[in-house]
Formats: structure tokens, C-alpha cells, sequence
């Protein structure tokens, strides 16, 4: 009687997944779908589409979400699918700090462009040069 070594070397074939991993991941796909087109559309200068990506990302994270917890509740959750939602959560976050590098960038040239004219600090304003007073020097921020 023979037998094969390339038969003894397969791995055993993978569970089928259940109807609940079959809905993450189908949750997840659609994340990642709505990563990819909110990143996108961050490049444009459409507003309307940066808002609309948005609440899209945001409504399929909360799907997503709904269905992992499901899943994590029948501890049968499978680690490509983990990792695909940690790798996901990555990428929103990654996302989310460079919107707040280019948001704080856009208010600092702003505060350049347009000073506010009511801040005491300021030394545009009519009575920022008598505030000053002759030789103080304003530190640079």
C-alpha cells in the first residue's frame, strides 16, 4: 500500500464559514469599499461628496461593528477576518489624523491671512501698536 507525502502535507480544508462570518464579511467589504472611496473623494474639492463618503464610512463602520460583535459573541471569529477589521480601523485612523494635521494647517494660515482684529494681542488692530509699547518684542508661536 502507498501513499502519497503530498497528500499527508495538505492542510486540512478550512470550515466553511457561518451565515454570521459570511455577514461580517460582507460588513467588512463594504468598509473597506467606503475607506477607499472617502479617500478618494478627500482629494477632490466637493464637499458635498466629502460629507457624503463620510456618513457612508460611518454608517458601514456601524454595520460592521453590529456584525462583529455577533460573531465575537460566538467566539467563532476567524483571524483573517480580525485582522482585515484591525487593518480597516488602521486606516480610519490614519485617515482621521490627517484630517486633523490638514485642518489644523488650514486654521493657522487663516489666523495669518485674516488676524483677528479684536484679540488684544494683536498688533494690527489701531490700539496693538500702543499695547506693544517701544521695544517689546512678540515671541513667534
Amino acid at each position: 500500500m502507498t501513499t502519497s507525502r503530498s497528500a499527508a502535507r495538505q492542510p486540512a480544508p478550512a470550515t466553511p464559514p457561518t451565515a454570521d462570518t459570511s455577514a461580517l464579511e460582507v460588513s467588512l467589504s463594504a468598509v473597506e469599499l467606503a475607506i477607499a472611496t472617502f479617500g478618494q473623494t478627500l482629494t477632490q474639492r466637493d464637499i458635498a461628496a466629502v460629507e457624503a463618503a463620510s456618513t457612508a464610512l460611518h454608517d458601514a463602520m456601524r454595520a460592521a461593528m453590529t456584525q462583529f460583535a455577533q460573531v465575537a459573541r460566538s467566539g467563532k471569529m476567524p483571524v483573517a477576518l480580525r485582522t482585515r477589521f484591525a487593518m480597516a480601523n488602521a486606516q480610519i485612523a490614519a485617515q482621521r489624523e490627517a484630517l486633523v494635521r490638514a485642518t489644523s494647517l488650514v486654521e493657522q494660515h487663516l489666523e495669518i491671512l485674516i488676524p483677528r482684529p479684536l484679540a488684544q494681542t494683536s498688533v494690527y488692530t489701531a490700539s496693538g501698536a500702543s499695547q506693544r509699547g517701544p521695544g517689546r518684542m512678540l515671541a513667534a508661536s
